[in-house]
């Protein structure tokens, strides 16, 4: 005698329905087609190989400079011109100090970019703070001054400049090549933008206890700049370590040649057959620069992002 067992809705939820697979509690995925996976990979393909792309257009002629430096006088001018070095000439860069004094004109570059960048830091922080802290008479007059004088080429202003310069008897000096360029419109643009986002509520309280000027700026206002204060540094070092067309207007002697001016000699003389040297100059003029960007790169992502230290 069978005994017919009742269907319940417990008994139909628990039965697998037929033709399913139990995969032990186990979630089933649908495998995707080929033509699904291309489509959902295309776009990340077309980003890297852009990425890529950019890559070889933008740091191309840089390998190609380094590599070029440890190549023979005859192979760096050879036509066609070959990819990695036949033979590698790693005396091409004390050569270079044999040819021209190197070591002198980094130590200019040096002096000079260091002073600058420091000076125009301090005054565009200070100034930036002003007009966007202290209240005074004129001030927005003023500001608009200085953003229009960003709209003048520095071709306008360079003869007088230098007829300054050649008066006071600052041609061929440090403090020639360094004062003329401590104001910075675009510094002081940049931190009073930044002190005009900064809010109020702690500069205020600081106030009620009785904080002055200076010490609200000393010890609230520039250190919250810090970001700023970083990423306006390194772009004014790189500007200062390259600015060519100033510095030789300013010097035209040996003994206070800049790098930038030092490779324009080296150029001029030794470029028709030491092409090799040349670019063992230029690999030297980009390192401290390229330095500066690898060791301060968190700096420069940290202050275009907004934050605040």
């Amino acid at each position: 005698m069978t005994h017919a067992v009742a269907s319940t809705p417990l008994a139909d939820k628990a039965r697998p329905a037929s033709g399913v697979r139990e995969d032990h509690g186990r979630p089933h995925r649908r495998k995707r087609s080929p033509a699904v996976r291309a489509r959902k990979l295309a776009p990340a393909v077309a980003r890297h190989a852009i990425l890529i792309a950019a890559s070889v257009v933008f740091f191309g002629p840089f390998v190609w400079m380094l590599l070029t430096s440890f190549k023979s006088s005859s192979e760096a001018l050879s036509f066609p011109p070959t990819f990695l070095p036949t033979e590698w000439h790693f005396e091409n860069y004390s050569d270079l100090f044999d040819v021209a004094p190197f070591g002198m004109y980094y130590f200019n570059s040096a002096v000079v970019t260091v002073f600058t960048t420091l000076g125009q830091v301090l005054t565009s922080l200070a100034a930036g703070y002003a007009f966007a802290r202290l209240k005074f008479r004129g001030s927005n007059v003023i500001f608009v001054i200085l953003l229009a004088a960003l709209l003048v080429p520095f071709e306008v202003v360079f003869t007088p400049l230098i007829s300054l310069l050649s008066s006071l008897g600052w041609l061929n000096t440090y403090q020639g090549l360094i004062i003329p360029n401590v104001p910075s419109i675009l510094g002081v643009f940049l931190f009073r933008q930044f002190f005009s986002s900064f809010p109020t509520e702690i500069e205020d309280a600081s106030r009620m206890d009785g904080a002055g000027v200076w010490r609200r700026f000393r010890s609230i206002m520039a250190p919250m700049a810090t970001p700023m204060i970083g990423s306006f540094a390194i772009l004014s070092f790189v500007y200062n370590w390259n600015n060519f067309f100033f510095q030789f207007l300013a010097v035209n002697r040996t003994e206070f040649f800049t790098v930038p001016i030092g490779l324009a000699q080296l150029q001029s003389s030794q470029a028709a057959t030491s092409f090799n040297l040349l670019m063992a100059g230029s690999t030297l003029a980009i390192l401290p620069v390229f330095l500066v960007f690898l060791l301060f790169q968190r700096q420069i992502v940290t202050a275009m992002s907004g934050g605040l230290r």
